[in-house]
């Protein structure tokens, strides 16, 4: 990246007509569009190319109407701007705005820890979610087991703890049926 890409300033049209500024390829093969009295904002490299051509053809629609005696066919003994003219109209149609901050280059490894970071920051537990503070690479948290398997002798012992727990069932089903009830 250039440094005058970081450079951004505004162009304003400060011509009666409106200018369309062609950029080759070596800018992106792209053509900006400023009305009269408009303004674009753009890089640097970019806004110096639109500004010298804004300043060209504002000297062209300027320049004198030759009568028949100027018919050589060159103009070469007439120019109609120079160096200093162009300069002089691009420092009224371009005003540097405000500069970016260039980007940190990253090395490949810094990247991939960055990259490594971001994938893992929706899955990080929370402090509470941590036992003992043990969390393996994988994220996976290691919990103790809540599953002690409670082993009810017949159907009676199931509704008994369905209501013990207020839990709504139909005393109708398996025991089966009432078991996954207090599982849930």
């Amino acid at each position: 990246m250039n440094e005058n890409d970081l450079k951004i300033v505004r162009i304003t049209n400060i011509s009666d007509f409106d200018f369309t500024g062609e950029l080759g390829a070596r800018y992106g093969g792209r053509d900006f569009f400023v009305p009269a009295g408009g303004s674009l904002l753009a890089p640097l490299t970019v806004g110096d190319h639109l500004a010298t051509h804004l300043a060209r053809q504002i000297m062209l629609k300027k320049a004198p109407v030759r009568d028949g005696s100027e018919v050589d066919g060159k103009g070469s003994d007439r120019p109609l701007w120079n160096d200093q003219s162009i300069e002089e109209l691009k420092k009224l149609i371009m005003a540097e705005v405000y500069e970016e901050e260039k980007p940190k280059v990253l090395s490949k490894e810094e990247e991939l820890a960055k990259k490594v970071e971001e994938l893992n920051k929706a899955t990080a537990p929370s402090p509470d979610e941590i036992i003992d503070g043990n969390v393996d690479a994988s994220g996976i948290i290691p919990t103790e087991s809540t599953t002690s398997e409670i082993t009810y002798k017949d159907k009676a012992q199931v509704i008994a703890e369905l209501t013990k727990r207020e839990v709504k069932f139909n005393a109708r089903d398996s025991k089966a049926n009432l078991e996954s009830l207090l599982n849930k």
